[in-house]
């Protein structure tokens, strides 16, 4: 569709990085996920910020403040699909030249790709995702911070690959020490003697905003909430067990390692809790946010 680089909105297909650019050459760069409701940008200031607290943990220089970066994204929304529904990617990298580590300040990279929104049939809330525990383990916070969103993305590839080779939906990732981390590109949260249950940032996951999100919900609603270490063997006891992504929000995990999660269909309280997450993006898409 419609990008923005650097300055200049243009087709996709004309949007080029060089082949010398830090983001291509070593994954040095970050990136945010947005998706549209009705043509507004869901979550945009908090995806924005996240963004500008990624590029200051990697020593990125941001080119513009997170208000003119709403700003763009806004503009190429109104150029590329207005009042229609879409996929944005936002990234920023370190620039061009500089060899394993520059010895001045680069003139970062920024792109914003919009999209068509990725689709997932109704099926998939009624029924429910699949999922394997990947032998790749996700990345130490030794290493990289799990609040950094990178581009260094290669584990994760690694374990949807497990997935795909397994025929099921999505893989479930953990930490070196054998706690549940994230999934591939989501949260993941089970349901216990009627409470959620997380993975805390410390366990190597990215604190997603629609996990923040969910959290924010559930006490509303007067549902507990826990952010602790667990392990797979918790979760084949649990009674229910979601992921959360920007893409889609809550989908349903039925099963795990070829064992049914409680009864084998989406729960109770992941279907409360989809009906009061649908219910907050149906005031956003009317302006009651």
């Amino acid at each position: 569709m419609l990008a923005y680089l650097n300055g200049a909105y243009l087709p996709e297909t004309e949007a080029k990085v060089s082949i010398s650019d830090r983001g291509w050459l070593y994954g040095d760069a970050v990136f945010e996920t947005m998706r549209t409701y009705s043509g507004r940008v869901f979550k945009l200031e908090e995806h924005l910020e996240r963004l500008k607290r990624s590029a200051a943990a990697v020593g990125i220089k941001l080119p513009m403040e997170p208000g003119e970066m709403a700003a763009v994204v806004l503009e190429l929304l109104e150029r590329g699909s207005p009042g229609a529904e879409g996929a944005l990617r936002g990234a920023l990298s370190r620039g061009i030249g500089g060899g394993r580590w520059p010895k001045e300040e680069l003139e970062p990279t920024m792109a914003v790709l919009l999209r068509e929104l990725p689709t997932y049939s109704g099926e998939v809330f009624t029924t429910g995702w699949r999922m394997i525990t990947a032998k790749t383990k996700r990345n130490s916070p030794e290493s990289i911070d799990p609040r950094v969103k990178s581009a260094n993305f290669l584990n994760n590839i690694m374990a949807k690959r497990e997935a795909v080779d397994a025929g099921v939906d999505e893989a479930l990732m953990l930490n070196h020490d054998g706690w549940v981390a994230e999934s591939t590109v989501s949260n993941f949260f089970m349901i216990a003697n009627g409470g959620l249950v997380t993975a805390p940032v410390e366990a190597g996951v990215l604190a997603g905003i629609t996990r923040e999100m969910v959290l924010e919900l559930a006490a509303a609603a007067a549902i507990s909430a826990d952010e602790a270490l667990f392990t797979v063997d918790d979760i084949y006891r649990a009674d229910e067990a979601f992921i959360t992504l920007t893409s889609a929000g809550l989908i349903p995990i039925v099963e795990l390692d070829g064992r049914p999660i409680g009864t084998g269909r989406p729960g109770p309280i992941v279907g409360r809790l989809r009906r009061l997450y649908e219910e907050y993006v149906a005031a956003f898409e009317k302006g009651e946010d």
